[in-house]
């Protein structure tokens, strides 16, 4: 938890210090030029209000996502940790080469298992194809996320890379649904993988 509290604060240190300096700016043009102060006289208050007002932007900010993000990895049954701030959020699979079955065969399979869990809530599938698999989820507090599953099959190992991010832009601070979801989405992507594995085994 302190670890994503950490990752938090650094992801949200900028748009804090550029708050916090551009009100410190306003404040300083507006006792300049209202009361006629100099400008290094106006400029140690404001500046103070600013690093105020910016510490307290991050902190309510920080303490907010975290609250949700806790609640999040709480209901999906995992522990969180500093990678849950990244977005996209982006899990892996690898498995070794799966014989007699093609992309379109293994998406497929994950396609069925992931619209038929109990847990996640499929909206839509916007994209379905030879490896491509594209749906929208909906994620705690009902946050739209947007996942991408992209499968691959070589000679020595198949590989599935899922990645999923906000539908909306302006849900970029919910990157604790779209880890949780990733999570979730990766573990019945390798389910899926793992039991094609054993089927094409039996038939071999």
């Amino acid at each position: 938890m302190l670890g994503y509290c950490l990752a938090v604060v650094r992801r949200l240190a900028l748009p804090a210090l550029a708050t916090g300096m551009a009100l410190a700016a306003a404040m300083t043009a507006a006792v300049v030029l209202g009361d006629g102060a100099t400008w290094t006289g106006a400029a140690p208050d404001a500046l103070a209000a600013g690093a105020t007002v910016a510490i307290a932007f991050a902190a309510v900010l920080t303490t907010t996502t975290a609250v949700g993000a806790a609640r999040t990895a709480r209901r999906y049954g995992l522990t969180l940790g500093p990678e849950a701030v990244a977005l996209p959020s982006v899990r892996e699979v690898r498995v070794p080469t799966i014989e007699g079955r093609t992309a379109f065969q293994l998406t497929d399979s994950v396609r069925h298992v992931v619209e038929s869990d109990p847990v996640l809530r499929v909206d839509e599938v916007t994209a379905f194809g030879h490896g491509i698999l594209n749906l929208t989820l909906r994620g705690p507090s009902d946050t739209t996320v947007s996942v991408q599953v992209r499968v691959t099959t070589g000679p020595k190992e198949t590989a599935a890379v899922v990645e999923a991010r906000p539908e909306a832009t302006y849900k970029r601070l919910d990157a604790g649904a779209c880890w949780a979801v990733a999570r979730v989405v990766e573990e019945r992507v390798a389910q899926a993988l793992r039991a094609e594995a054993a089927e094409g085994g039996t038939a071999h």
